[in-house]
């Protein structure tokens, strides 16, 4: 029964989480331009060559005719060199809807170095685009790892303080005793009651929350208790909120959000411990005004379920 809970309770996080999505992108089409007039322009990132060596990339995409037409110069300069490849060609942007616009390239040929420069010749290919402020995710299909680029001579940052406003009803502190029925084999709490205070503080920038999660045996002393420092960001690869914390019992952890609503958040998170590899699914609820509700959903050891630690709901309250 209790694992039909679990299941049933990660499926409705996961369902109200595409809804939150949805309405984040409706959110997102306060720019009056298209997604067509969005991507002109030149665009710049780092990347890494096959032989280890960073390489700055610049990318010139410019309207030549109507119905979408473009041309594009590509251009990749090894860091500190001044001579650069130079690719070129032509295709059409076609609308992807209200927010993407896909790239459809006909013709290329190579520009410099002159020693491989080519005729122009047939290479179609497609790259979706997204354009989110002064940065522009692309890729291949949406089966392909992508890119993100920045707008040229741009300074907004690609990491923004709302990206962790989904955290907000997490800040502050909360409190409260738990009985723990069984030791925790995986962070090494042993059994009794416990007074936990969880407490987290949004750094000035409002990019970085720094978290702390205290287990304190009642008429214990600090020398017995298990401390928790956290740190949670903004991750543009993963794209989602992503944490990094370690425990004075040896516990080293990552994590990130893989589904959420207006109050309630779900993490997976790994990462090692004393007893071995841990992973975990955590779900932070927080749909009862003031109180935090901490559920571990599921947790394995090695692999193996970790018996009695599975479906611990431990519930703080807030405190003003």
């Amino acid at each position: 029964m209790m694992k039909m809970t679990q299941l049933l309770t990660t499926a409705l996080v996961v369902a109200a989480s595409i809804l939150v999505d949805i309405d984040s992108l409706s959110a997102q089409e306060g720019n009056d331009q298209k997604p067509v007039e969005q991507v002109l322009g030149t665009w710049v990132k780092t990347a890494v060559t096959i032989d280890g060596k960073q390489s700055v990339h610049k990318l010139l995409i410019e309207s030549v005719g109507s119905e979408g037409e473009f041309h594009f110069e590509y251009r990749t300069t090894p860091v500190g060199s001044k001579e650069s490849a130079i690719s070129e060609g032509n295709g059409v942007l076609v609308s992807g809807g209200r927010q993407y616009v896909v790239m459809d390239v006909n013709r290329t040929r190579r520009v410099l170095p002159k020693e491989e420069k080519t005729d122009w010749r047939t290479t179609p290919f497609s790259v979706v685009a997204q354009i989110v402020g002064d940065h522009m995710y692309s890729a291949p299909g949406l089966d392909s790892k992508g890119g993100v680029w920045k707008r040229e001579d741009s300074t907004e940052s690609i990491v923004t303080a709302d990206k962790l406003k989904v955290l907000a009803p997490l800040l502050g502190t909360y409190q409260g005793d738990h009985k723990f029925d069984v030791e925790s084999k995986s962070y090494g709490v042993k059994s009794g009651t416990h007074h936990v205070v969880c407490r987290h503080t949004l750094t000035e920038s409002g990019k970085l929350i720094l978290g702390e999660w205290t287990e304190t045996p009642v008429n214990g002393s600090a020398e017995d208790a298990m401390e928790v420092r956290a740190v949670y960001s903004y991750s543009p690869a993963e794209k989602t909120v992503i944490i990094s914390y370690q425990s004075s019992t040896g516990v080293s952890m990552t994590g990130k959000v893989v589904a959420m609503s207006e109050d309630k958040i779900l993490w997976e998170r790994k990462g090692q411990s004393p007893a071995g590899a841990v992973h975990e699914y955590c779900l932070l609820d927080f749909s009862q005004p003031g109180v935090l509700r901490h559920v571990i959903t599921s947790r394995t050891v090695n692999g193996i379920p970790a018996e009695g630690e599975e479906g611990v709901t431990i519930t703080l309250k807030k405190q003003e």
